[in-house]
């Protein structure tokens, strides 16, 4: 898939190409390209049963199977991100599975407010 931006003539990305895999439609890579057309970032992620031995995060009745990390690495600079999924982070926050509350806590407007810049 491509996308490119409209209406943003001072967008640092012209354009970015995403390749799904097509059994599950998750996206596995992505591309973006500069304003001239070269390369800028490249984005893979990989994703993994929350799995480990006898000990599972649960989604329900089944394993939570989700992202566990993603390599973003700016072409550019030479420089890799590795984003990766914890059980938790300072400032007492943790992972939700399926969890109703989490917009409330973290995406309103009053959220966003309380949670700071």
């Amino acid at each position: 898939m491509e996308a490119e931006p409209v209406k943003f003539a001072r967008a640092p990305v012209g354009k970015k190409r995403v390749w799904f895999d097509a059994r599950t439609m998750l996206p596995f890579v992505m591309v973006s390209f500069d304003r001239k057309g070269q390369v800028f970032r490249s984005f893979d992620g990989a994703f993994s049963l929350y799995r480990k031995g006898q000990e599972a995060v649960m989604d329900g009745a089944h394993p939570y199977w989700s992202w566990t990390h993603v390599h973003a690495h700016n072409i550019q600079t030479n420089r890799i991100t590795r984003l990766e999924q914890v059980q938790r982070v300072k400032g007492g926050h943790t992972m939700m599975v399926n969890d109703q509350s989490a917009f409330d806590r973290y995406l309103t407007t009053n959220a966003l407010r309380r949670l700071g810049t």
